[in-house]
């Protein structure tokens, strides 16, 4: 027989296993990780490297609206808008390239040449040190987006220039962001780069 002490306890155990269970509910939907998951593969054939990233649709959002509507704060981005692509193309043209140099150029004169340059805007032309973007198509996963693209990047003579990848993706909007790419080179062997605030570029080697 069962008492009546035994049967409170088991009620007040219920009741907080309901109350973890709503909490982690909660945090998930909050999604308090933010990071940009991803992966470049390089097509020998198209000789385009094949992007895919994934990231949280409303922190992309925010990212956007801010980086293409400064003059205009009360407009915003939506995934659902059928200019979206055009507009990533846009977004990500400034914040995820690769870009040639001469091989003197070091870390430090990257980075205040970064720091101090306006991206061009998908309406001027690119000059040829710099990647190009094509739009693929994007897809939804459990909260996350997946987009993907392809990346054209700039020829490089190896014995007298170096490439540098940047991807700053939602560094400036997002507290604690960290993103995370793995790159399949297909001639060296696979390597992955992590980039966060104040690491926003790497030159694009493989680590040994």
């Amino acid at each position: 027989m069962i008492g009546n002490g035994s049967v409170h306890f088991r009620c007040v155990s219920f009741l907080l296993l309901l109350g973890i269970i709503n909490l982690s509910a909660s945090m998930l939907y909050a999604h308090p990780f933010h990071l940009c998951v991803g992966q470049m593969k390089w097509n020998l054939d198209s000789r385009v490297w094949e992007v895919s990233l994934r990231l949280h649709p409303q922190d992309l959002e925010t990212a956007m609206s801010e980086n293409l509507f400064k003059q205009e704060p009360s407009k915003r981005v939506s995934i659902d808008d059928d200019g979206f692509p055009d507009l990533a193309t846009k977004y990500l043209g400034s914040d995820f390239f690769l870009r040639r140099t001469s091989l003197e150029m070091r870390n430090e004169e990257f980075k205040a040449w970064l720091r101090s340059t306006s991206k061009p805007t998908s309406t001027e032309v690119l000059e040829p040190v710099e990647s190009t973007l094509k739009w693929i198509g994007m897809e939804r996963e459990r909260g996350w987006l997946w987009i993907h693209f392809e990346m054209t990047q700039p020829s490089v003579e190896v014995e007298t220039e170096k490439l540098w990848f940047v991807h700053r993706l939602l560094l400036a909007t997002v507290a604690r962001q960290e993103n995370t790419i793995a790159i399949d080179p297909t001639e060296v062997k696979k390597f992955s780069l992590q980039f966060r605030s104040g690491e926003e570029f790497h030159e694009m080697k493989p680590k040994k």
